[in-house]
């Protein structure tokens, strides 16, 4: 089982190899999703709670690749092409840019968490000035909305900065930099630690559908797992990404 789920949490899905949800995929998936619900449960009957969160989402992973084939299939092949890419800078640039896309948002953010204070860091970022960088420097507070999902290791949605209370102390800079709404997402790598945030704003009260959401937190855990393996080296591509990013226009 630990095999099939590194296989459906990171990406290298057997929709990497076969467009479209054939019976035979669709059984698998069906099957993994229905044996890691059923490890989950055991887990939580006998305390193990993180370990069987942990399996809970290779189940969601499994269930996302059901509902959303072709979505996905894109998703993991976005990603099969981001391991290519050499430059920790430039990978979370076009991690980044993919967000903001999927989100439908035209400014956003990627914070890379501290290993040893968790603390959290902009490496990439679009669409803000220096003020608004500066300020959000280093995060290590749980009022801002990335700072709760990193807390909290959920995604997170501020629908309205002015009516969220917790957001009060960053209003200022909030309305000094033009945004009204904000949803963080964690980055986590396959053992569901915190590797970073990705964060998109929008300059009026919004909260994206439930829809747009679960998409993000999908794209957002793979490219979390390709962060984890950064060490300032280019992680190893399987043969199958390998031969689909060399189909992909460049």
């Amino acid at each position: 089982m630990d095999a099939v789920a590194a296989e459906i949490s990171s990406g290298n899905s057997v929709l990497l190899e076969t467009p479209g949800l054939t019976q035979r995929i669709q059984v698998s998936l069906e099957a993994a999703e229905a044996a890691f619900l059923k490890s989950a449960a055991r887990l939580r009957v006998s305390g193990q709670i993180e370990r069987a969160r942990r399996i809970e989402r290779y189940a969601a992973c499994a269930r996302f690749d059901l509902d959303e084939p072709t979505l996905a299939r894109q998703l993991y092949l976005t990603v099969a092409r981001l391991r290519g890419v050499r430059r920790l800078e430039m990978l979370t640039d076009l991690a980044l840019e993919v967000v903001m896309s999927l989100a439908r948002a035209d400014r956003g953010n990627l914070q890379l968490a501290d290993p040893a204070s968790g603390a959290l860091r902009i490496i990439a970022h679009h669409g803000f000035d220096p003020e608004f960088l500066d300020y959000f420097a280093v995060v290590d507070d749980d009022m801002s909305a990335c700072g709760r999902a990193a807390a909290r290791n959920a995604q997170t949605v501020i629908s309205d900065v002015i009516t969220d209370r917790h957001f009060e102390p960053h209003r200022r800079i909030a309305k000094a930099s033009g945004f009204r709404a904000v949803q963080s997402t964690p980055l986590v790598d396959r053992d569901g630690r915190l590797v970073g945030v990705v964060s998109t704003h929008y300059s009026h009260p919004h909260a994206p559908s439930a829809r747009d959401l679960r998409i993000i937190r999908r794209y957002a855990d793979l490219v979390g797992q390709l962060l984890s393996t950064r060490g300032g080296s280019q992680s190893p591509m399987s043969p199958a990404e390998a031969g689909l990013a060399r189909a992909l226009p460049a």
